[in-house]
């Protein structure tokens, strides 16, 4: 979730960053580990995300089907986690028993996370139904109430949408990135990172057992604490905040991420190396890339140093992973028309 300022103080490379994100502190019961940060989101509950009742209240809603069907991109290299969910037919979008389309359901996941842990809603009403690019937040009469509703039940989302006469700002979720857990991991996730702008900060309302903080910075403010140990990030925080380095203002990011969307998206399924006691993370691109990441079960031990490591490799995009992103090195286009991550430095004070 990003929003634009309209002040930025400079910095020692007087660069101004003209734009914040949200990210959550984990509460102490759900984090990894002490001062856990990370974007909105959670997990996917098929039974009401895919509910064949949200088509119907859409088209009841007066959303076209053509709206809907804009969301999908057909393509062979789809990742899985957004891959059509079944041999469903586009002709037969709406005559089904659930929805097929993750381009739908997990819109319709990320909206419904978003409200569960922070009480943001980002929907339209019939009045200001334009599909726009830049969402909408509205106000919930007895927000905790209903907060507590959805997060016991996810199926009261769709209630909660009819009730103030709203619908899902699907369109305003811009696909970003997709990641895995290394195939090696017992207890593996894959999640899909969508990108939405607001165009002022809304009011935000922590949901206690899973949130303990939310917090409004830029990249570089947050690597920053990443950097000092006062915020814990995992690689893919890390390496979607490094991405957003290069990138000041607002409008840029907001126009950037209109137009990459309609790409695509990669999976990042790092495939992990150990050297001499380093773990090297590698990505698409990489020359040790290999061709079925999700098949490697166990991590690939490596000779020699990570210098002789590196020369063996023409083609580099890989990190150290440390228990965080460290030296991350990438020299090939990033896929998908994306952002090339830039090394984050910590400005250290003079005295």
């Amino acid at each position: 979730l990003a929003i634009p300022t309209d002040y930025a103080p400079w910095n020692t490379n007087f660069i101004r960053i003209l734009f914040q994100l949200l990210m959550l502190k984990r509460s102490d019961a759900t984090a990894v580990l002490a001062n856990q940060a990370v974007f909105p989101g959670g997990l996917l509950d098929n039974a009401a995300d895919e509910s064949v009742e949200w088509l119907q209240y859409f088209e009841d809603f007066g959303v076209p089907q053509e709206a809907l069907r804009r969301l999908v991109l057909i393509r062979d290299d789809r990742p899985a986690i957004l891959a059509p969910q079944g041999t469903g037919c586009y002709d037969r979008f709406f005559k089904r028993s659930n929805i097929w389309s993750r381009e739908i359901t997990l819109r319709l996941t990320a909206v419904r996370e978003c409200f569960e842990e922070v009480g943001v809603l980002l929907c339209r009403s019939s009045k200001d139904l334009d599909f726009g690019p830049v969402s909408c937040v509205q106000d919930v009469p007895n927000l905790q109430e209903w907060q507590h509703r959805v997060h016991n039940k996810p199926s009261e989302f769709l209630s909660l949408c009819k009730e103030l006469k709203v619908v899902p700002d699907l369109w305003a979720l811009h696909e970003w990135s997709a990641w895995a857990s290394p195939g090696f991991l017992r207890k593996g996730y894959e999640t899909v990172f969508f990108i939405v702008f607001v165009d002022k900060q809304p009011k935000v309302f922590e949901e206690p057992s899973e949130v303990k903080e939310t917090l409004w910075l830029n990249p570089k403010q947050l690597l920053t604490m990443s950097s000092l140990d006062e915020l814990y990030l995992l690689p893919p925080q890390v390496y979607e905040l490094s991405r957003l380095l290069g990138i000041q203002e607002y409008e840029t990011l907001l126009n950037f991420a209109i137009k990459r969307s309609q790409l695509g998206t990669c999976l990042y399924l790092p495939v992990i190396y150990e050297c001499e006691g380093k773990m090297v993370s590698v990505l698409p691109g990489d020359d040790f890339y290999v061709a079925e990441p999700h098949l490697v079960k166990e991590v690939i031990s490596v000779p020699g140093n990570l210098e002789e490591f590196k020369a063996r490799s023409k083609r580099l995009h890989r990190y150290i992973h440390a228990p965080s992103i460290q030296y991350l090195e990438m020299n090939i286009p990033p896929p998908c028309g994306h952002l090339k991550p830039l090394i984050f430095q910590l400005e250290r004070q003079k005295l």
